[in-house]
């Protein structure tokens, strides 16, 4: 499976070789793959499964965003992590239980940012439906950067020749 989904993305890589390295295509594009099928499944969620404002869930009850946001990332987190691990950052010498605590901790400060800065464009934008779906894109790239810079450096940190650390 690693091997067709590499194949896949090097094949679009060469118009962009002069600008991005071979490992940087291929970590936005799991990523923008990512991405995009939370952004699927936070759109499905929210005009096909939760069809109320308020969404009980027995215990607590939440608004549909919130709902809508937590199908996003039982899709997206585990895909995330498993593409990055299998496919991107396979060279890592870190044992899978640190990388995936590391994940972890990644992903609860990414839903938590999410949270607040989609809650707060969904508030301004809420007459406006459109841009208050096109803010959840805006807010998942700009998570996404910060993502990378977390995940390359920190999650998944791949020890330097020569390098006494990890």
């Amino acid at each position: 499976m690693r091997k067709l989904i590499l194949a896949i993305i090097d094949f679009f890589h060469p118009p962009f070789k002069k600008y991005i390295s071979l490992h940087n295509f291929r970590y936005l594009a799991t990523g923008g793959g990512t991405l995009l099928l939370g952004i699927l499944s936070y759109y499905f969620a929210y005009f096909f499964i939760f069809k109320t404002d308020e969404v009980n869930f027995g215990l607590i009850v939440v608004q549909r965003e919130t709902a809508s946001l937590f199908v996003d990332y039982l899709v997206a987190i585990p895909t995330s992590f498993l593409l990055n691990k299998y496919v991107i950052f396979t060279h890592s010498k870190l044992k899978g239980r640190v990388q995936f605590f590391r994940f972890l901790n990644l992903q609860i400060i990414n839903i938590l940012a999410n949270y607040v800065l989609l809650k707060f464009l969904l508030e301004l934008l809420r007459d406006y439906p459109t841009l208050a779906m096109l803010s959840r894109i805006a807010v998942s790239v700009l998570m996404a950067l910060f993502s990378y810079i977390y995940q390359h450096y920190f999650t998944f940190s791949v020890k330097k020749i020569g390098d006494k650390k990890h």
